[in-house]
């Protein structure tokens, strides 16, 4: 059994609204619908769904408690009012302790990753017990000049496993230009459910450490490079062969909707 596993707590404020609700897909569909109809094209056991309190309803109203037969459920990231943002991706991921016992592959809801890569993860994780990392080059994750965050990879190119996983900030397409062949991180991540208890213990020494900022946020990226460098987490890299297209901004609407009606995706 393996789930699929989205984040969709984040609230958006470079887009300004909930992108994943934009309806970019070819028949009207939401953004989430188009990936979670890519998605199931594997027989996935269920969808989870990691919210916020603020807009958990507005995805069970598309998605219900059931979606193409599948079952769905929906796991809030807790916000502390204290802090002027919430902790972050680690924490996010967190939120499935106690709620996930199944491998899943952990995505970005507010990309599209293809029907390949969703296959290529789902029999990857139905094979073995290892953790697999989705990549593809830089350059195939942007487009126009718009500063990104990514999370670089450095591989082992004998062994396929990652060496080193940074969360890279501000990437200037136009200036970094030694960085665009570099594999990155797309958050297409395919964990073995023991990783969430690791992941945990970091981020409880994260929290404590940076109890008086109210800003900072534990990065997915960097936490699981920790546990690669302490020898609690091996992950090996796929490359996914699609392309990725991403909504950030409200100027990526159009160029989505032309890019999934040409290809004809839904």
């Amino acid at each position: 059994m393996v789930l699929i596993v989205y984040m969709v707590a984040g609230m958006s404020s470079r887009f300004g609204g909930i992108k994943q609700l934009c309806k970019v897909g070819v028949n009207d569909e939401t953004l989430i619908e188009v990936s979670v109809n890519q998605a199931l094209q594997q027989p996935f056991s269920k969808i989870v769904f990691i919210t916020n309190v603020k807009t958990e309803q507005l995805f069970k109203d598309i998605f219900k408690e059931t979606y193409q037969n599948t079952p769905v459920e929906y796991i809030q990231q807790k916000y502390e009012k204290s802090r002027l943002r919430p902790w972050g991706t680690t924490d996010a991921v967190c939120s499935l302790l106690g709620h996930v016992d199944e491998p899943f592959i952990l995505v970005n809801s507010d990309d599209i990753y293809g029907v390949t890569a969703f296959k290529k993860g789902y029999e990857y994780l139905t094979v073995d017990r290892k953790n697999y990392i989705g990549s593809t080059q830089l350059r195939n994750t942007i487009k126009g000049d718009n500063l990104v965050n990514r999370g670089i990879i450095e591989m082992d190119k004998i062994t396929g496993k990652v060496v080193t996983l940074r969360e890279t900030l501000g990437i200037n397409p136009s200036v970094d230009i030694h960085l665009l062949d570099k594999l990155c991180n797309v958050n297409f991540i395919c964990l073995q459910p023991n990783i969430i208890v690791h992941l945990k213990n970091q981020l409880d020494l994260f929290k404590i450490k940076h109890k008086e900022d109210t800003k900072i946020e534990a990065l997915l990226p960097d936490d699981l490079n920790y546990l690669i460098q302490k020898n609690n987490l091996e992950l090996e890299v796929f490359i996914i062969s699609e392309p990725i297209l991403s909504l950030t901004y409200q100027s990526d609407v159009d160029y989505m909707k032309l890019f999934l009606s040409t290809n004809n995706l839904k």
